[in-house]
Parts: structure tokens; C-alpha cells; sequence
């Protein structure tokens, strides 16, 4: 059994005016950035799924390149990257896993924060484990491998992974010292904040 994240990181950026995977970040790029943060914690099982940009995406990764799956659905929605990511997990041959971490490659967290919600779901056995910051809902969202099934089967139209929360609702995180968990790169105006928030140079 393993500890499995997903990176979704399929969107063309339209808001930003620019590839989000691919602004600068604590002196690579913000999706090299948050890879180096899952390798850093308690996960053993990457799937980086790229839609638009995905060839400049996969060159800047260097050896990161081997977690990188190609979603050809990617303009049809962020379901369809969810759905190809979990039939990568799911794949013949591949250990199953026991905790998912989900993760929006425009909203970057901490290896600490991963570790202490992975913690949290297998302690508590709770289905699904959301942080919270100032009682708003955060990321990453972390899922037992037993929903699997279920996010193989999002769909757009019943709004993707909220559906599967919706039917398990997730067992909440105060994180209040955290504002790190609300962070959602939108546009360029909040670039400067995360970074501070994180620690990284731009």
C-alpha cells in the first residue's frame, strides 16, 4: 500500500496569462517546486497530469519527467485530468493505494501540511481530510484509496471532485496559523503574497 498524490496541472492558465506549472518559484518553477515538496514528505507514489502545455511542461521537470501522464481531454475540464490520474494510480501492476493526496497546481502547500493531514486521515480513519483556515475550506484534500472507484468515475457535469466530497464529507483540519492552505494562484496580483507566504523567491 502506498501513499499516492495527484498533481493537476492540465489547465491553459487563461486568468494568469501564463503557464501557472511554469512561473518562476523558489528558483525553478512552481510545479518543480511543489514536486520537490511531495518527494520531501511522506508520499511514495506521484502522477503530475499536464494538458496545455504539457511539452514545456515535461521538458522543465528534468528527471520529474517520468511522473508526468498526458490528459487529451484536458480542455473538456479539470474532471477529465482527475479521471485520467486515478486510472494511472489505478493501472495494472501498480501498488493500490492507501491515501490519495489531491492537489491544483495553482494552489502549492508545504511537505509538512501534506504529512499532517496523510497523519490525520490514517489515525482517524476518516474517509476524506480537508484543512481549514479561519473555518473556510483548504488544500490539499486527502482521500482513503478506498474512493478510488468513485474518482474514477467524476464526471464535469456533477462538478468533479466535489461530488466525491459531497458523499463523504471530509473530516475538517483547523489549520488557523496556516494561511498557506487558502492560497489559489487565479491571477497575477496574488503571485507576490503566496511566495511570502511560502518562503520562495520569484
Amino acid at each position: 500500500m502506498t501513499i499516492a498524490a495527484l498533481i493537476l496541472a492540465a489547465g491553459a492558465s487563461t486568468r494568469m496569462g501564463r503557464s501557472k506549472p511554469l512561473l518562476p518559484w523558489g528558483g525553478t518553477n512552481l510545479l518543480g517546486w511543489e514536486l520537490t515538496q511531495l518527494m520531501d514528505s511522506c508520499v511514495d507514489d506521484i502522477v503530475i497530469v499536464t494538458g496545455a502545455h504539457s511539452d514545456a511542461v515535461r521538458r522543465s521537470l528534468g528527471d520529474g519527467a517520468r511522473y508526468v501522464i498526458f490528459n487529451q481531454r484536458w480542455s473538456q475540464g479539470r474532471a477529465t485530468s482527475l479521471v485520467a490520474g486515478a486510472r494511472a494510480l489505478a493501472a495494472p501492476g501498480r501498488a493500490a493505494p492507501e491515501v490519495i493526496v489531491i492537489q491544483n497546481v495553482d494552489q502549492p502547500t508545504r511537505a509538512d501540511i501534506i504529512d499532517a493531514l496523510v497523519a490525520e486521515l490514517r489515525t482517524t480513519g476518516a474517509d476524506i481530510v480537508q484543512p481549514t483556515y479561519r473555518g473556510k475550506s483548504g488544500h490539499p484534500v486527502v482521500l482513503t484509496g478506498r474512493l478510488l472507484p468513485e474518482l474514477l468515475a467524476v464526471r464535469e457535469d456533477t462538478f468533479g471532485l466535489r461530488a466525491v466530497v459531497d458523499a463523504h464529507p471530509p473530516r475538517l483540519v483547523p489549520m488557523d496559523d496556516e494561511p498557506v492552505v487558502r492560497i489559489d494562484l487565479d491571477t497575477p496580483d496574488l503571485l507576490d503574497e503566496a511566495r511570502q507566504l511560502l518562503g520562495v523567491a520569484g
